[in-house]
């Protein structure tokens, strides 16, 4: 949605006049897109409230909505929102008179409003950024199962408290989603991980394409927010349950509710691999074929890790384009080259919405020594590859992998 909204949302602006190749123009395309994401979105929404929630609490996990909650749960969310929420969160006023806050892209925002008869005008808006140090599904006390409120629900319902003098009017969460079709222009580059370092710079100030808010919302804070962040109507999402439910996705790793989980898949050794040899040795003896993810990808992490130890490897050629936090191919390049060894790495800097973490990878591998290429000009790589030069009795010989 950032990316291909985003990209519309550009063309538009600039006057772009031309069709797609199904002839539909530009706004065409994104009336088409907020229609059928509309559909898209009531849908999710209809799983979510008639068949996800549901099931969950039939089973004991259950969201307490605040304005339904116990007094036990009130307490309780009460005292976390005291000492671990209060102290964190900074709301933002919002002056008609100066420029709207900057808000985080995807980020949970919570809009207040406000009533002060003695003020002018007596009535205002503000917003308190949620930020993503606190967790979104805090835990309450539950006689069986597993009880949690929303942070932002916690937030909404005792928000009044961060403006004492003030009387609340109404608090609602909601998100914004910006433009992240904001690309390297490759032929002006001269310095690419500093020109990238700006992109990532500029997506965080990029017009937005999208506002998330709960249906209940009054219309006058909608409005507010809509053409404060200058989107028309059909750029409002209006959602019927909680925002963002990636979230729920924690609640997979509870405990003591192994019976509602699918057995989890853990990738199997091939049979052509033995443990107790040497890659190289296995690769001597013949090709590989790993089918991933059913068999397990540790054969490649092994061969690096033995190339960058082994004194007969001379020299190690790596592709990289997403890969994890953790990485253990990275480390393996980094101690081969801190160990004298020849390491190339082409590090893509263009991985959207990873560039951030490739820039780091790039700057670590710089360190240790590491030769490192920013991607190739106009091409994407996508593919991993490597290439082991190591030194036999049979000459210099290559060992290649590929996927």
């Amino acid at each position: 949605f950032m990316v291909r909204v985003g990209g519309l949302k550009l063309q538009q602006a600039r006057g772009v006049a031309s069709t797609d190749t199904a002839g539909m123009s530009v706004s065409a395309q994104l009336s088409a897109i907020a229609q059928r994401t509309g559909q898209m979105v009531a849908a999710q929404y209809a799983c979510f409230n008639g068949e996800l929630e549901p099931g969950l609490a039939e089973f004991g996990i259950a969201r307490v909505k605040m304005s339904e909650a116990s007094i036990k749960h009130r307490e309780a969310a009460a005292r976390i929102f005291d000492e671990e929420i209060y102290p964190v969160l900074s709301p933002m006023a919002i002056d008609p008179a100066r420029e709207f806050p900057l808000l985080v892209n995807l980020m949970l925002h919570v809009c207040v409003e406000l009533a002060a008869p003695k003020l002018d005008p007596p009535r205002r808006f503000a917003v308190i950024p949620l930020g993503r140090v606190l967790p979104r599904i805090l835990t309450l006390p539950a006689e069986r199962g597993f009880s949690f409120a929303l942070l932002e629900d916690v937030v909404a319902w005792l928000a009044d408290r961060f403006f004492p003098k003030e009387q609340l009017i109404s608090a609602v969460p909601f998100r914004i989603t910006r433009n992240g079709d904001v690309s390297l222009q490759e032929d002006q580059a001269a310095d690419l991980m500093r020109d990238m370092e700006e992109v990532l710079a500029q997506r965080k100030t990029a017009e937005c394409v999208r506002l998330e808010i709960g249906a209940d919302a009054p219309v006058e804070m909608r409005e507010f927010l809509r053409q404060s962040l200058g989107l028309t109507e059909q750029d409002v999402v209006l959602a019927t349950g909680p925002l963002d439910l990636s979230a729920f996705m924690q609640l997979q790793s509870l405990e003591g509710f192994d019976s509602l989980r699918d057995p989890i898949w853990v990738p199997q050794r091939s049979p052509q691999v033995d443990p107790t040899q040497s890659m190289f040795t296995t690769l001597s003896e013949g090709d590989l074929l790993l089918c991933h993810p059913y068999e397990s990808f540790e054969p490649v992490v092994r061969m690096i890790e033995e190339a960058a130890s082994d004194p007969d490897v001379l020299a190690i050629k790596q592709t990289l384009y997403r890969t994890s936090r953790e990485s253990p191919i990275v480390a393996a390049l980094c101690r081969a080259a801190e160990r004298g060894k020849y390491v190339t790495a082409i590090v893509e800097l263009k991985a959207r919405f990873d560039e951030a973490r490739n820039i780091e990878w790039a700057r670590e591998l710089e360190e240790a020594g590491v030769q490192v290429i920013y991607g190739v000009k106009k091409l994407k790589t996508h593919a991993k590859v490597c290439i082991i030069v190591r030194r036999e009795p049979r000459g210099i010989v290559r060992y290649v992998h590929f996927g």
